[in-house]
C-alpha cells in the first residue's frame, strides 16, 4: 500500500467523507473534510489490486479476494479517521463484468456508484483545473491513464473535447505482452493507439494516474514523495529514454528499480509507452503530473452538499 498522503485523524471536527476509486488495476481511498468552510485532505492511499486482469471475461478468484481484503483495510481507516460517509467508485472495468462483483465490493459502504467514461473525464478534469498548482495553464488538457482505460477532457469555450478510451495500461498489456523484455511488441498496439487519439487537440498537457506518478519516481530513483512529484514537468526526451531502457529489461528487473510501485511492474512500460504516444501525438514537448484523480472532485461535491447519483 503506498500512502500519498497522511495528516493527524483526529484533527479537526467538520463533516468527513472517505472516498474509494476502485479502478481496473488500483484502489485508491481519499479521505478529506470540511473545516470551516475549508476543504481539507487528510489521507490518500492507493493499493495495486489488478482486479482488471481478467480470465475468460470473469474477474480470478485471487484478485476478488485480495480485492475485498484491500476494501476492509479501507473501512478500518475509515473509522479511525472517523468517517461520516464512506463511498465506493467504481470505474472501467465495472462498466464491463458482470454487476454482482461491484455488488459484492460495495457492501458496508453507504454508497456506491459506477460512473460512465465521460463523467470519469471531467472529474479528472476538475481536479487538475480547480488546482492552484496548475493554474499558469491557459489551454489545459488532462489524460487519466488508467488500467482499462484512457481518459482526456479539455474544457473551454468553443473548445471542449471529453472522451474516453479502452487502451489503459492492464488492458494493452493482457492483450500485446506475451513475454518480458516487451521489446517490440508494443508497436502493433501503438496503431490502435494512434488511430484512438487522433483527434485529441492540442494544449498543456496533465497526466494524472499512477502511470505519471510512478515514471517520476523511476526517473528520480526515489521512493514515491507526493510532494516533490505533484506539479513536476517531464520531458519527452527523458521519457522515451526511459522507455528505450525498460522495454529491454526482464520483469524481475523492473520489479527492482528505485521508485516502483509494488505490483505496478507488470504494466509500467505499457504506462509509459500510452504517455509517450500521448504526448507526441499533442506534439508537446513533455507532460505536467498530477497526484489527483476524480476522487478528489467527488470527494468536494459531497462535503459541499452536491447530490451524486
Amino acid at each position: 500500500m503506498r500512502s500519498l498522503l497522511c495528516l493527524n485523524p483526529y484533527g479537526g471536527t467538520g463533516l468527513r467523507t472517505g472516498i474509494v476509486d476502485a479502478g481496473t488495476n488500483s484502489f485508491l481511498l481519499l479521505i478529506a473534510q470540511k473545516e470551516s468552510g475549508k476543504i481539507e485532505y487528510l489521507l490518500d492511499t492507493s493499493t495495486v489490486v489488478g482486479f482488471g486482469h481478467l480470465e475468460g471475461g470473469k474477474v480470478r478468484e485471487e484478485k476478488l479476494k485480495f480485492a475485498v481484503q484491500t476494501l476492509d483495510k479501507y473501512k478500518k481507516i475509515c473509522e479511525e479517521y472517523r468517517v461520516d460517509k464512506t463511498v465506493i467508485v467504481g470505474t472501467e472495468v465495472f462498466r464491463k463484468i458482470d454487476g454482482t462483483y461491484f455488488q459484492i465490493l460495495s457492501n458496508g459502504f453507504d454508497e456506491s456508484f459506477i460512473i460512465t467514461g465521460q463523467e470519469e473525464a471531467i472529474l479528472s478534469y476538475r481536479s487538475v483545473s480547480e488546482d492552484q498548482e496548475f493554474s499558469h495553464l491557459k489551454a489545459l488538457i488532462v489524460a487519466d491513464i488508467g488500467g482499462g482505460s484512457v481518459e482526456f477532457a479539455k474544457v473551454q469555450t468553443g473548445d471542449s473535447f471529453i472522451r474516453s478510451f479502452p487502451i489503459g495500461a492492464l488492458a494493452i498489456t493482457d492483450e500485446f505482452i506475451q513475454r518480458y523484455p516487451v521489446d517490440d511488441q508494443l508497436n502493433e498496439a501503438g496503431k490502435s493507439v494512434e488511430k484512438m487519439i487522433s483527434k485529441i487537440p492540442v494544449g498543456d498537457l496533465v497526466v494524472i494516474g499512477g502511470t505519471g506518478t510512478t515514471v517520476t519516481s523511476l526517473m528520480d530513483g526515489k521512493t514515491y514523495d507526493p510532494v516533490k512529484i505533484h506539479g513536476r514537468f517531464l520531458k519527452i526526451d527523458d521519457l522515451k529514454a526511459l522507455f528505450n531502457v525498460m522495454k529491454k529489461m526482464e520483469l524481475d528487473e523492473i520489479s527492482r528499480m528505485p521508485g516502483m510501485e509494488k505490483g505496478r511492474e507488470r504494466i509500467i512500460t505499457t504506462g509509459l509507452f500510452l504517455l509517450i504516444k500521448i504526448i507526441d501525438h499533442i506534439d508537446s514537448q513533455g507532460s505536467y503530473v498530477s497526484v489527483r484523480g476524480h476522487r478528489y472532485s467527488i470527494a468536494k461535491d459531497l462535503l459541499d452538499g452536491v447530490k451524486w447519483k
